[in-house]
């Protein structure tokens, strides 16, 4: 545990907290948890929170809990972002402390914290509280498991651990209820997302002999591009899994790993990065169709080629 960073928590008086633009549960729950944090470690602290409009609509509920006192900052603390440039309302200013679990963080604050073992981020601040054994309250616990349940795809995928069940018992003992949350996050579309979700199986496509599986989402379509690569990456055959998203000013690209593939690596090719088996990526100035274009070339020559078994 980093004296500097408690000494640096404790001196704060004006904290802004932020996070990645186009935030899922583990960014919010990520803020929520240091926001409790800060606030037991400096109960004069004021805190707020900037979170990027464009968030998952599923986040509604959680962020009725954000009110965010007026004031200039004087401490800046970042959660769940890999790099500064993917930071919303940080408006160029320092930031001060960084907590972050993603691989190949750019190490952007003066404090550090990363885990890129943890399944979440939350994770990596909950670690910090059992250290200074502040106990686990229901809020807290339920912002904890905000992140557990977004980043290991429901305690499905490949990052799913020991740690990840023992935080989750943990918020279970602190009073949570898990389906309540689950229902929060995962069932409360509208019919029209439904229809989108259809329409967007339908551009699904496979490529470099199986081993590629793609999908593209429009710019007029309400589709959450994370329940789609995580439906089409089923597909027995694929390797990998591409979802293309377009947005307004840039092609934002999601990427999944089925094996030992690290899509991090060819996310970082494309102005992102991640982790090894989950990333993201974004290609500016082409149409959807052009982008699609540059990445089935890109598999076809570099990651998949006809030769490569």
């Amino acid at each position: 545990m980093s004296k500097k960073l408690i000494q640096r928590l404790k001196a704060a008086r004006r904290v802004l907290l932020v996070t990645h633009t186009d935030p899922d549960a583990d960014a919010l729950g990520s803020c929520l948890l240091c926001r409790a944090l800060i606030r037991r470690l400096n109960p004069q602290a004021r805190v707020s929170i900037s979170i990027d409009p464009k968030h998952k609509g599923e986040l509604n509920y959680f962020l009725q809990r954000i009110k965010n006192p007026a004031g200039r900052p004087d401490t800046i603390v970042a959660v769940d972002a890999s790099s500064a440039p993917r930071l919303y309302g940080l408006d160029n200013l320092p930031v001060d402390i960084m907590f972050d679990h993603h691989v190949g963080n750019a190490n952007f604050g003066k404090i550090n914290i990363v885990d890129p073992q943890a399944a979440s981020c939350t994770l990596v601040i909950y670690k910090l509280l059992q250290q200074l054994k502040i106990k686990l309250t229901k809020p807290m616990a339920e912002a904890l498991y905000l992140g557990l349940c977004s980043d290991t795809g429901n305690f499905s995928f490949a990052n799913t651990d020991e740690r990840v069940f023992r935080a989750a018992l943990d918020c279970t003992r602190a009073g949570i209820k898990p389906n309540a949350i689950f229902n929060r996050l995962n069932e409360q579309l509208e019919r029209r997302e439904i229809m989108d979700f259809a329409r967007a199986l339908l551009s699904t496509e496979s490529h470099c002999g199986g081993r590629l599986i793609v999908a593209s989402i429009p710019a007029d379509s309400k589709v959450d591009n994370r329940n789609l690569i995580d439906y089409i990456r089923r597909e027995k055959h694929a390797e990998a899994a591409l979802v293309l998203v377009a947005k307004k000013d840039h092609i934002k690209i999601s990427f999944r790993s089925k094996t030992a593939l690290n899509v991090a690596q060819i996310a970082a090719h494309f102005n992102g990065g991640g982790h090894k088996k989950a990333a993201a990526g974004k290609i500016s100035g082409k149409t959807l169709a052009e982008a699609r274009k540059e990445l089935l070339a890109y598999f076809s020559k570099y990651i998949f080629p006809p030769n490569k078994t």
